[in-house]
């Protein structure tokens, strides 16, 4: 009788130990796989994000500026060294929201909702995202869009728009090793456009939100093929199609013979149209561009750790003239 009663107690410590080792594993899963951990931070400092215009369309953080210019460091608009952690944008409500973890280290179906002023472009614990404002102009009617990317100079050379991990020289290897660590596929870019008038009054339209989403279609664990992510909206997307903005995966490989400051580029195609607005003489552009680790996306883990560095180029197009508006970076 007592071995069937020590048979019957081990059987029930392995079924135990099994339970357990699930829910182990379940948490392993939930904090290495989506929202990784708040303790790893990349900063704006490691990312290189250039935004370019076409001549006769001008930048300026101050819309009654007497000088205006054709390329915006994004650093000088933002500070270099707000962190960037995941968050989720929230079309339904207009803003962002972070997530929130238990005591046992899983999320939680609560959100901490963001906002701008308190959250955007902070060196502290309340630091989340980026996001910079400045105006566009223009002296003739114009419709404008996103610039393709575009490889020069046999690759060694790109312009237009995309991201991509920065390479970082390895000595010993004698190779470069890619600096984006995966968060050249979980970085997002927002576009939000208000028209206004030449003094920067909003004229009263509302404002219309792009997501600009590069490196749509790999994923840090090798496989292929675009994956939506999912809105806790409840939609399948952040937002509506024609507000989304998918471009194939930007990435770069070692020049023959290998050289410590030349790698050859492969850079992505736009999936759709990438028109933004049209803007005539008479106003303005006020354009805040909002940069964030999307943490619904799949490739939001804990692959990425707070050395990631990427490199990102926003230029934007115009097709009124003639000029291509594609100015080298990186």
């Amino acid at each position: 009788m007592q071995k069937k009663k020590n048979g019957r107690n081990h059987v029930l410590r392995s079924v135990f130990y099994v339970y357990a080792l699930v829910i182990l594993l379940s948490l392993f899963v939930t904090a290495s796989y989506t929202w990784f951990a708040l303790s790893r931070t990349p900063k704006v400092s490691d990312l290189g994000l250039y935004v370019n215009s076409p001549t006769g369309l001008e930048l300026s953080q101050d819309p009654l500026a007497e000088e205006w210019e054709l390329q915006l460091d994004f650093a000088t608009l933002v500070g270099e060294s707000a962190p960037l952690r995941p968050v989720t944008w929230s079309e339904q409500n207009q803003q962002f929201f972070a997530a929130v973890y238990g005591r046992d280290g899983r999320l939680t179906d609560v959100w901490e909702p963001l906002n701008d002023e308190r959250h955007a472009n902070k060196n502290n614990a309340d630091g989340y995202y980026i996001m910079g404002t400045f105006y566009a102009r223009t002296g003739q009617q114009a419709t404008v869009t996103l610039s393709p990317a575009v490889e020069i100079a046999e690759g060694r050379q790109g312009s237009g728009t995309y991201v991509i991990g920065t390479p970082l020289w390895d000595a010993q290897r004698v190779l470069h090793s890619d600096g984006g660590h995966g968060a050249q596929q979980a970085i997002r870019i927002g576009i939000r456009v208000q028209m206004c008038d030449l003094q920067g009054n909003a004229n009263g339209e509302t404002p219309v939100f792009y997501i600009y989403e590069p490196n749509a279609d790999t994923h840090v664990d090798g496989t292929t093929g675009y994956i939506a992510t999912p809105s806790i909206d409840g939609g399948e997307a952040l937002v509506d199609e024609a507000f989304l903005i998918t471009q194939t995966t930007s990435e770069w490989t070692e020049a023959y013979p290998v050289q410590r400051d030349v790698v050859i580029r492969s850079l992505g195609e736009f999936d759709g149209e990438t028109e933004l607005f049209t803007i005539g003489p008479e106003e303005l552009a006020q354009i805040s561009l909002y940069v964030w680790l999307e943490g619904q996306d799949v490739d939001c883990t804990n692959v990425i750790g707070h050395e990631a560095q990427v490199l990102a180029s926003i230029q934007f197009g115009s097709q009124s003239g003639a000029q291509s508006g594609l100015v080298p970076i990186g």
